[in-house]
């Protein structure tokens, strides 16, 4: 009896080994987020570089080139991007009836490592400027790095975000929306719960114009996305069909969604009301301002 029951309970704890290693490699698809990646049972974090000291707009520190992907093959034209992408964005936002000011509340949602982030530490000290993403990885960084002045989380793809109803007076996205397929309106429900009356979001998106630009090799940089795009013509004939909206790679890592703009303005605009609509701001994407 005792070695019948010795067996049943190796059998079981062989069982439960297996379901836990397989939810280790799982993790990701299962919480739909990217963990913190380490080939340890346990890891330690050092403290944030920022602690006790002011730091301006170029005092931090500069990711490392696997957390800086897709945004210039050098440091100087990954940080002149995300300065050029920042500034542009603030320039849109801004009107005669909105204007970031003390006491502000500011998200980047999909922050990766801090791209654009960084170029709003002169309004940290008068504004609470949060980051999120879905990549521990980046995050965990932007902790380390950049925190203070600034504040991050992981979240995950699942339309919640952590905040209060109408916690925010901008909320931003560059390149997110990009790549959102079933979820996106969900998302951008997500976006206007948490805006304040009034607020901003600012939205970057590809639309017909970006479309245009890189099959018609207007996009220097952009040579292998035309070829990856038009692998997929034959089966979606978006370059001979009219559509509202062409989804490549859906429900993967590399899933890219393009718009049909007249139908995001009447789509988008049903939820928040949409002050303008500028091409080329992004690189070659769109940005959509909106408001609450």
């Amino acid at each position: 009896m005792t070695r019948m029951t010795d067996r049943l309970k190796h059998r079981v704890r062989l069982t439960a080994d297996k379901l836990l290693a397989r939810s280790k490699n799982f993790t990701a698809k299962i919480y739909k987020y990217y963990t913190y990646p380490t080939s340890r049972d346990c890891y330690k974090l050092k403290s944030s570089a920022g602690v006790d000291r002011e730091l301006g707009n170029d005092d931090f520190a500069v990711p490392p080139q696997n957390l800086r992907p897709g945004y210039g093959s050098t440091v100087e034209k990954w940080l002149s991007g995300g300065k050029a992408n920042t500034y542009t964005m603030m320039k849109l936002i801004t009107s005669d009836d909105f204007l970031i000011q003390e006491g502000n509340r500011i998200l980047d949602l999909g922050c990766q490592s801090g791209r654009m982030i960084r170029w709003l530490a002169h309004s940290a000290a008068k504004c609470e400027i949060w980051g999120v993403d879905i990549s521990a990885r980046h995050i965990v960084w932007c902790q380390e790095n950049m925190s203070p002045p600034f504040n991050f989380a992981t979240v995950t793809t699942q339309p919640h975000l952590p905040f209060e109803d109408g916690y925010f007076d901008l909320v931003y996205c560059g390149s997110v929306f990009t790549h959102i397929d079933d979820l996106s309106d969900a998302w951008l429900l997500e976006v206007k719960r948490i805006m304040r009356k009034d607020g901003r979001a600012y939205i970057t998106v590809h639309d017909n114009h970006t479309l245009d630009l890189i099959l018609n090799d207007r996009v220097p940089y952009a040579v292998e996305f035309k070829k990856y795009l038009l692998s997929f013509d034959k089966t979606l004939q978006f370059t001979r069909s009219d559509y509202y909206k062409f989804c490549i790679m859906p429900g993967t890592p590399d899933v890219n969604v393009f718009y049909d703009i007249d139908y995001l303005r009447q789509h988008w605009g049903r939820i928040l009301h949409i002050i303008s609509i500028t091409p080329e701001v992004y690189g070659y994407q769109t940005a959509v301002v909106m408001k609450k």
